[in-house]
């Protein structure tokens, strides 16, 4: 039994990139929160409060080192200008002197190796989410577009000639090719394919019902094949508006196979477009997609060779096995998706200001960094070079930034800008903790130093009168 038809194809689902441990805590602290960029914003603070006691014991120890150089720059300023042409000796003479006075600068090596390793496992986490994300809301699109479709679609029993495994459902009916029967308002009929293979085509009696599927009855896996019925859908159509929407196709020089397979391809891009804008939201405040970076020459939704060279080839298939985005999506299969979000494929999906706030943060925060190390800096060598050394990677760091967060997602840059404006919170609360105490130590010390010189004093001038009266 042949019927008027044509294959409409339907997107692959259920793949998705693994995650480890980490990445799934991640997960569940963004997802927990909602809105993705709060999400960003709590996971941030949350591996905060793990790092600061690390950053709070190096800032304070960092501080208190600057302030012991201080107290020796008398000392260190003679040693500078007595060795001026001999780096070697000063290095050795310096570090004579800061031993002495109790420096060290190892103190706070401790601390930063232990929250930069933290940091970098947790960046590596935050990264794999990232992409997991990304894909996953589009796993979450080809998932709608298909249900859109398949609206019009039945969804049978899988019947096989035979079995021997009891759950699995036998024809339990005298059938012949062509022989339609009926269940609960599904028709069955086996039919032979072109290439002579036994196949059972599922259809909807319902004048809706403008998809069949059919699948192959001599394997135990079914693999359903959906076609359109297009005399369903077209000839015998009495839905005016659905007629005139094929017609127009049909004008515009398109087959009527293609208009058909059109009609109900844009049914589902419909569907994914409307999850994308209204129960998907990966906005943040002006960014429109925050897993792409905050610039105007990217998109909400990219181009088909930008989204297949943005994953890994790690993808993990819905039957388990792992191949790369190219053998989920084809280019054909992505535009079919995103046919109506061409406005999102055209509009910036940022302005560089968190990149530019980013920036100016980094260089404030190093800028603090810097003042509360003057005197170490000055001073670790004989020439200010330590100085200097600062004061570029003040410049060097920022850029470095600069550069991935044109390429790193928005999200990625939010987690940077919290972070910085956290760094730079602890750096200024532990220097006005530290020189506050610094200088009720200086002014103790400075107290008893009195205190010891006017007794002293008083004694001698009261020996000096008993001498003078004795004469």
């Amino acid at each position: 039994m042949q019927l008027l038809s044509v294959a409409i194809p339907l997107l692959e689902e259920g793949f998705y990139i693994d995650l480890n441990w980490l990445g799934e805590l991640v997960r569940l602290i963004i997802e927990g929160v909602g809105a993705v960029g709060l999400g960003v914003i709590v996971f941030t603070l949350i591996l905060k409060v793990i790092t600061t006691p690390f950053d709070i014991y190096q800032r304070v120890k960092m501080r208190k080192q600057a302030l012991i150089m201080r107290d020796m720059k008398d000392d260190l300023d003679k040693l500078q200008k007595q060795y001026a042409n001999d780096k070697q000796t000063y290095s050795v003479k310096m570090m004579e002197l800061q031993k002495k006075n109790g420096y060290s600068m190892f103190g706070a090596c401790l601390p930063m190796i232990i929250s930069f390793v933290i940091l970098i496992v947790a960046i590596s986490a935050f990264q794999s989410f990232s992409q997991y994300a990304n894909l996953n809301m589009y796993e979450e699109m080809a998932s709608t577009y298909n249900a859109a479709i398949l609206e019009y679609a039945p969804d049978g029993t899988d019947y096989r000639l035979s079995s021997e495994d009891e759950s699995v459902p036998v024809i339990g009916w005298e059938w012949t090719y062509g022989e339609a029967h009926e269940e609960n308002g599904i028709v069955y009929t086996v039919v032979k394919g072109s290439d002579g293979i036994d196949r059972m085509r599922v259809s909807s009696p319902s004048p809706e019902g403008y998809l069949f599927y059919e699948y192959n009855l001599g394997v135990d896996t079914v693999e359903r094949s959906y076609y359109i019925d297009t005399d369903k859908l077209y000839s015998e159509q009495t839905d005016s508006e659905v007629k005139a929407a094929i017609d127009a196709r049909i004008e515009g020089g398109v087959s009527l196979d293609n208009a058909c397979l059109a009609y109900m391809q844009d049914i589902g891009a419909s569907a994914a477009a409307e999850w994308f804008r209204t129960e998907n939201d990966p906005s943040f405040l002006w960014i429109k997609n925050v897993w792409y970076p905050d610039v105007s020459y990217a998109h909400p939704i990219q181009s088909y060779s930008d989204f297949s060279s943005a994953f890994t080839d790690k993808i993990i298939r819905a039957d388990g096995s792992v191949g790369g985005i190219g053998d989920i999506f084809t280019e054909a299969d992505y535009n079919a998706m995103t046919l109506h979000l061409n406005e999102e494929k055209e509009q910036a999906n940022g302005y560089f200001i968190l990149i530019v706030v980013t920036i100016g943060l980094m260089v404030l925060q190093q800028f603090i960094m810097m003042k509360s190390q003057k005197e170490t800096n000055q001073y670790q060598t004989v020439d200010g070079q330590g100085a200097r050394t600062q004061k570029v990677m003040m410049v060097m760091l920022p850029l470095i930034y600069a550069v991935t967060g044109l390429m790193w997602t928005a999200a990625f840059s939010i987690y940077i800008a919290m972070s910085s404006i956290i760094g730079i919170l602890v750096t200024l609360t532990a220097n006005f903790f530290i020189d506050r105490s610094f200088r009720k130590k200086e002014e103790q010390e400075l107290i008893a130093k009195y205190q010891r010189k006017i007794p002293a004093a008083v004694a001698d001038k009261a020996d000096k009168k008993q001498k003078k009266n004795k004469k």
